[in-house]
């Protein structure tokens, strides 16, 4: 990343795992640096004319990702704040698509029980579908071990947590930013 990547028209990332904040933060982050916000599940869902989660029943998770790597292309085109879909990252096509923008990279981090928490508070997780809440607790667990090496790859990396609003985790990351953009 070059020293003036934050001032310059580069668009910012956020990954993480699902219900890790990236929508909430992103909007919020976004209205802060004056930038458009794009939520990349957002774009699936408008492309395809459903939820995700009816793109997954109907479609199946490798159309899914075909969608999500269509929108991932066509936001990292954009100086904007965009929220990528958990699992976007572990696509070594979306890898090369975020690489190639000299972009920033952050990732939002929290805590298993968090995770769940936050979670089961709908039920419209495709991935999480169906399972008990132990389930759930061991597929959060192994897809979080999965994704580790692909999240470690941030150029910024926040926890997000309950007891924290995530108003204050945007000031963290503006003050994040502009610490890095004066390396």
């Amino acid at each position: 990343m070059t020293r003036d990547a934050v001032t310059r028209a580069v668009p910012v990332f956020l990954t993480g795992f699902m219900a890790t904040g990236k929508s909430k933060i992103g909007r919020l982050l976004a209205s802060r640096m004056r930038r458009i916000f794009i939520d990349t599940d957002d774009m699936i869902e408008a492309r395809a004319g459903k939820a995700i989660a009816a793109i997954f029943a109907d479609e199946g998770e490798e159309r899914f990702r075909a969608l999500e790597r269509e929108c991932v292309v066509e936001a990292a085109s954009q100086a904007a704040v965009i929220a990528l879909g958990g699992g976007a990252i572990a696509q070594e096509e979306n890898w090369k698509a975020i690489g190639d923008t000299d972009g920033i990279l952050i990732c939002l981090e929290a805590d298993v029980d968090t995770i769940l928490e936050r979670v089961s508070r709908r039920d419209t997780r495709p991935l999480l579908a169906g399972l008990s809440h132990e389930e759930k607790r061991e597929k959060i667990t192994a897809m979080l071990a999965e994704r580790a090496p692909y999240y470690r790859r941030a150029h910024i990396t926040v926890r997000s947590s309950e007891d924290r609003r995530p108003v204050d985790t945007v000031t963290e990351l503006l003050d994040l930013l502009q610490r890095r953009a004066k390396c």
